[in-house]
């Protein structure tokens, strides 16, 4: 779905607002502003997200500037201080990107174990962590954009406004995910690998992806992330993955035609719900495609409705042969 540049501007500076906005005061009043943010009794409120494992829970805050903060509980709810050992690596989701490794340290006055990492400056950051908590190992990657966890949440937020029905799928029988002002499908095919992004109507119907771009991450029994290309005719985006079983995580960045800042969005989730890591943990339904389906391409943008007053609000209607979007504000 594409929303008129009025209110694309309104949702980009919400958002980008949400994610930047500090108090005016001096650079040092910032800093200390920001380390004081995020403790063991906020964290979980704080723009972060949380994975569980089977041996512990863990909800990572990782901010801007290149500060992480982890809460360690066990399965119980009990909070673990002690007993915790381990790093986080990062690494730009870039060619030629080498990756860093820093040392968890337990911050006994804020209750949460840190880590100093490099400043977050390109659009995607592999952030992965190798931890003990009590002998029992917890492994996992999180891809974050500039703006850290706290921009994850601020674009899942904008998304979950768009009522995708439950269980919807694209015309592929790829995911559904609303990014910014486009609705696309995410899908790939299971023996070659192939993945592609097709930018859809509010009928579900492909549209040519004119100047976009669009990169995909993707963690499953390693993490792995590649950067798509328009196919010939811009009828959608193509590119290979080495790995070919459905992740457990999928984000997608989409960088939209007339907006300087790329959307980042951890597809399926949102904000307050939970990311099952391990065995258990359920998968996204990536690879489901054995042929292509032909294309049909609809050449003109999406009706949208705009009524109502007050801020910005997005919601599906099913109508017609498919879900129309209606924006009030």
């Amino acid at each position: 779905m594409r929303l008129e540049k009025l209110l694309h501007s309104t949702l980009v500076a919400l958002s980008l607002a949400a994610v930047a906005a500090l108090p005016a005061c001096s650079k040092k009043d910032d800093k200390v502003e920001a380390e004081a943010e995020v403790t063991a009794e906020n964290i979980a409120a704080e723009d972060a997200i949380t994975e569980q494992h089977e041996a512990a829970t863990v909800t990572w805050a990782v901010a801007p500037e290149g500060k992480v903060k982890a809460r360690f509980k066990s399965p119980d709810g009990a909070p673990l201080d002690d007993g915790v050992t381990g790093t986080v690596i990062v690494k730009p989701a870039r060619k030629g990107a080498e990756p860093v490794t820093a040392k968890l340290v337990f911050d006994a006055k804020a209750g949460v174990h840190t880590a100093d990492i490099p400043k977050l400056e390109d659009d995607l950051t592999e952030v992965s962590y190798d931890v003990q908590v009590k002998g029992k190992p917890l492994k996992s990657t999180l891809y974050v954009p500039k703006g850290g966890t706290h921009e994850l949440v601020a674009t899942a937020k904008v998304s979950a406004e768009a009522k995708i029905p439950e269980g919807k799928k694209g015309p592929n029988g790829g995911v559904l995910q609303v990014a910014g002002d486009d609705l696309i499908e995410i899908v790939a095919d299971v023996k070659t690998g192939e993945s592609r992004v097709y930018v859809l109507d509010d009928d579900l119907k492909p549209m040519p992806v004119g100047k976009r771009k669009v990169k995909l991450a993707v963690v499953a029994n390693a993490p792995e992330f590649v950067e798509l290309d328009a196919e010939p005719k811009g009828l959608y985006f193509t590119g290979k993955f080495v790995v070919k079983t459905n992740p457990h995580k999928l984000t997608v960045v989409v960088y939209p035609e007339e907006a300087p800042t790329p959307v980042v969005v951890l597809c399926g989730w949102h904000p307050g719900a939970v990311v099952v890591v391990g065995p258990s943990a359920p998968v996204v339904g990536l690879f489901v495609v054995a042929n292509w389906a032909p294309i049909v391409v609809v050449p003109a943008p999406p009706i949208v409705v705009v009524k109502g007053k007050g801020k910005g609000h997005w919601h599906w209607k099913g109508k017609g042969k498919g879900p129309k979007v209606h924006v009030h504000f």
